[in-house]
């Protein structure tokens, strides 16, 4: 169940165009959202998979899942995202190391004995991945070794998307329109749902009134930050956030509807970021100039600063990409300021290739 609170329904003060598109995206987020039976099917399917592990793998490891399922965004259609981490005195060796980029390929041929589909590991991956369909679900399973970081970032999210119930609902709209307009194909690229919300929490932060602070204010963390325990080392990554329940309601509270936040959002990032100048970064509490990133940034097209891994760019489109993209938002806009409704910028295209 998607939840809005009654400010982000029906707000007098605007169009009855934004009024309607706040009731759309409450009916679409509802529609889309993950079902009790998809849950259920994920949650058996990683049951399985550390099962598979414990009986057939030599070393001490644990299955933890991130991504869009793990952070209270996933579909029925969504790829399980898993990574497998190994055991407090196993992080002493580099977790890059080809030995791990080799246990993928052990893998490879463990999960084909399983019966699993379609298995096989990508190497060309900034993070190197083993694939495959579940045989009984036909879900799809990314897994890879001992990347950590995933499991902060979707944990990251989750916090914040429970800050503000409006956050869950504009998230699930948000992926539909860029997968509807063939602008969330990294591979032939375009930006990730990850860089997406990226984006959309960084502009909340810069609201005249904010809709979310950022979690990783010094000011907001606690000194005693909890030990995250043999299965998530930490090590040469900051990770601490604080947590959503020690930061009190904002006074004044952002009462914007959905409708108005979703083309604001639009509009910033088609007409009004200052791509040249400026980067993505929530750490900072949404942007900081361009000149305080690494300098091997200065040539890219768009730059959102990955939270945690702080020389990662995660928005990796080229110049034409990101017209394309300026475009599909600008587009949008006008569409739905013209009140042809949200079903108007969701109709779908094959993704945009370069």
């Amino acid at each position: 169940m998607i939840a809005t609170s009654a400010a982000a329904v029906a707000n007098n003060s605007v169009s009855p165009h934004i009024q309607r598109l706040t009731s759309d995206m409450v009916e679409l987020a509802e529609r889309i959202a993950i079902s009790p039976e998809g849950t259920q099917l994920r949650e058996n399917l990683i049951t399985r998979v550390q099962g598979i592990l414990d009986t057939e793998w030599p070393k001490e490891a644990k299955i933890e899942c991130f991504g869009s399922f793990a952070s209270g965004l996933g579909t029925d259609s969504s790829d399980l995202d898993l990574v497998i981490l190994p055991a407090l005195h196993d992080h002493e060796q580099d977790l890059a190391t080809p030995g791990r980029f080799q246990d993928l390929f052990v893998l490879k041929t463990l999960f084909q004995r399983y019966s699993m589909k379609d298995v096989e590991v990508i190497q060309g991956a900034r993070v190197p991945i083993l694939k495959f369909t579940d045989h009984k679900t036909g879900i799809k399973v990314d897994i890879n070794y001992g990347q950590y970081t995933g499991l902060y970032n979707t944990r990251m999210i989750e916090s914040y998307v429970r800050i503000d119930d409006r956050i869950r609902t504009f998230f699930y709209v948000l992926k539909a329109f860029v997968k509807a307009r063939g602008i969330n194909s990294p591979p032939f690229g375009s930006l990730s749902s990850y860089c997406y919300i990226m984006m959309a929490i960084s502009y909340f932060q810069t609201l005249l009134i904010p809709v979310l602070p950022s979690l990783q204010d010094p000011h907001l963390i606690p000194h005693n930050v909890p030990n995250p325990g043999p299965y998530g080392s930490t090590r040469l990554v900051n990770v601490a956030f604080t947590d959503p329940s020690r930061i009190r309601p904002c006074i004044p509270r952002n009462s914007m509807t959905l409708g108005e936040l979703f083309v604001g959002f639009l509009e910033y990032y088609g007409s009004k970021f200052e791509y040249t100048k400026s980067c993505v970064s929530i750490r900072c509490g949404g942007v900081i100039p361009r000149n305080e990133t690494p300098s091997t940034w200065a040539r890219h097209a768009f730059v959102v600063e990955d939270p945690f891994i702080l020389d990662l760019n995660v928005a990796g489109a080229r110049q034409d990409m990101m017209n394309v993209i300026r475009h599909e938002f600008q587009a949008a806009v006008q569409a739905l300021r013209d009140g042809r409704g949200l079903s108007a910028i969701l109709t779908e295209r094959q993704p945009y290739r370069f």
